[in-house]
């Protein structure tokens, strides 16, 4: 009794606030209001994530389920956001629109049982407990590239279009494999090229081959995959390290003593499932594209007792999508005018010796503006659906934290009232921001480094830490809506200490906090942390209906 009357008294001082500023038509008493909850610890949120793919083990069953919500209930957890449909385009309730993990080729989703309803044996246990549960729904990727499968593969059409530069490597032969990325992360079949000037010997993974080049004449080849260690990048040449297809090519064409030329390159636009990444996204202009997700959104509002939708990939895949005859189409209309040089007239890449460089065209502001803008009228969309549908249910996204770097996504997370300073924001792109019809947005602040400092001793700027990632947040947000920072766990493998840092910085610059995955703390046996951490009782400020009613006048 004495904890409901406590929240009562907190709801009923909390909704007076809003009176001046529902008013007087201003948005003084918002801004005050948000800010000074920053320092309640007695209003701010606590969200679990539950992975989909990655907890199946942990949640195939109704016992296992049962276990884990009790786990989550006794560390105080207030929201569950289990994710109900994967960056595949399975999902894991019974729907009559896409297709259930069961039915994916993709190995170990075969161990989610057919039939298997896994929201509502969540929504079950959770709601037992008093935890709110919200669906997730990665919007516009809708299949895996390493094996094909999904519904981007079902409708190739959906896939959006890549603007992709790549080079070319040239064996005495004649054959050539293209060359997709220069010191970066070796994917699926993949060739990558790794240099001097950032590594002493190549960081990729054992499963492949990697041929060391001296002066353009080959100097080594091993195939790793039998446990031989990494190659030496000379410092007169480079490596190159290839996996499946780039692997077996590299067997059969490179050997010892032959020449290599890696000079030459090429631009072409791929569909998704050609390009090199693990995800098949689709283009999010496209009407069928985005009357599928929120057919989604909507069977799940009608079939189940959830509390929320989540969206998550709600956005382009980077920075060279989507360059299909469609958007071209639709860009141009957007800018009343032809594009002369596509897709020069947005920006070129240039080959360097260690990489590549995106030089900007003269439509790349408006490129960047008109993008942010698509993504911003889809969450329109998806919150006038889930409001109107329901409005009890509150309607979130995650977002990288990486405010300065996220445009490349197409996405302006910020409030409308914030205009960035930097070099690819044109005068408007301010306007495309969609924190507004948010009820709360969760910023994934996926940093080892807790301090600014931490974060300019590891060589990076100050904002590359969980510190300066948040205050980033906050201040673009400009009280739109609430903040909830977020962690991922297995970033502090093995330093539980940093982990615990990390969560405290989090709940002292934001509205609250979501920790990403359910699997970590299965794996690291973390739960007694948070059920330290999280001992007092809390409320989350999106379910005190008088900060609510706050942040949703303001859209």
């Amino acid at each position: 009794m004495k904890k409901i009357f406590g929240v009562l008294l907190s709801v009923v001082l909390l909704f007076s606030l809003v009176i001046p500023a529902t008013a007087t038509g201003n948005d003084k008493s918002r801004h005050q209001v948000l800010q000074n909850l920053v320092n309640e610890d007695d209003k701010k949120a606590r969200i679990l994530w539950y992975d989909l793919s990655a907890n199946i083990q942990n949640l195939n069953t109704p016992e296992k389920v049962k276990n884990i919500v009790e786990k989550t209930a006794r560390a105080n957890i207030d929201t569950i956001i289990l994710d109900v449909k994967n960056y595949t385009g399975f999902v894991g309730y019974l729907s009559d629109i896409a297709p259930h993990m069961s039915t994916s080729e993709i190995p170990k989703y075969d161990e989610f049982p057919e039939g298997y309803d896994l929201l509502t044996e969540v929504i079950k246990e959770a709601h037992k407990h008093g935890i709110q549960v919200h669906a997730n729904v990665n919007v516009f990727s809708e299949g895996n590239n390493d094996y094909k499968d999904g519904p981007a593969f079902e409708n190739p059409e959906w896939q959006t279009t890549f603007y992709m530069a790549s080079r070319v490597a040239e064996v005495e032969n004649g054959e050539t494999f293209d060359i997709t990325g220069v010191n970066t992360t070796r994917g699926s079949n993949q060739l990558v090229m790794y240099t001097p000037s950032e590594y002493d010997v190549s960081p990729a993974n054992q499963w492949g081959t990697e041929v060391q080049i001296t002066d353009g004449v080959v100097t080594e080849v091993v195939d790793r995959t039998y446990g031989a260690p990494a190659v030496e990048v000379p410092e007169n040449g480079v490596v190159l390290s290839g996996h499946g297809e780039a692997r077996t090519w590299l067997n059969e064409n490179v050997q010892v003593g032959d020449e290599i030329d890696y000079s030459a390159s090429k631009m072409e636009l791929v569909p998704a499932s050609e390009y090199p990444s693990f995800s098949t996204f689709t283009n999010p202009i496209r009407e069928d594209v985005r009357s599928y997700e929120l057919s989604i959104i909507e069977e799940l509002i009608d079939n189940y007792d959830i509390d929320g939708i989540v969206l998550d990939r709600a956005r382009y895949s980077n920075i060279n999508a989507d360059f299909s005859d469609l958007s071209r189409e639709r860009f141009e209309e957007y800018i009343g005018e032809s594009v002369t040089n596509w897709p020069e007239d947005i920006f070129s890449i240039e080959f360097t010796e260690d990489g590549q460089e995106r030089n900007p065209g003269p439509l790349y502001q408006k490129w960047i503006e008109w993008r942010a803008g698509n993504i911003q009228d889809f969450f329109r969309q998806a919150e006038e659906l889930v409001h109107e549908k329901d409005s009890s249910l509150f309607f979130s996204t995650y977002v990288g934290a990486w405010y300065p770097l996220y445009y490349s996504e197409g996405v302006n997370w910020a409030s409308r009232t914030h205009q960035p300073d930097y070099d690819w924001a044109s005068p408007d792109y301010g306007k495309t921001g969609y924190a507004e019809v948010l009820d709360f947005l969760m910023t994934g602040n996926y940093f080892y480094d807790v301090t600014r400092e931490e974060a300019i001793e590891s060589g990076n700027p100050d904002w590359y830490s969980v510190e300066g990632s948040a205050d980033i947040a906050f201040d673009v947000v400009n009280e739109a809506t609430f903040v909830y920072g977020s962690l991922y766990l297995n970033q502090y493998k093995g330093d539980p200490e940093q982990f615990r840092k990390g969560l405290r910085s989090v709940m002292e610059r934001s509205h609250g906090i979501m920790l990403f995955d359910l699997v970590y703390f299965e794996q690291f046996g973390w739960w007694d942390i948070i059920e330290e951490e999280f001992a007092e009782e809390s409320q989350p400020p999106h379910q005190i209906p008088g900060l609510l009613k706050m942040i949703r006048e303001d859209k």
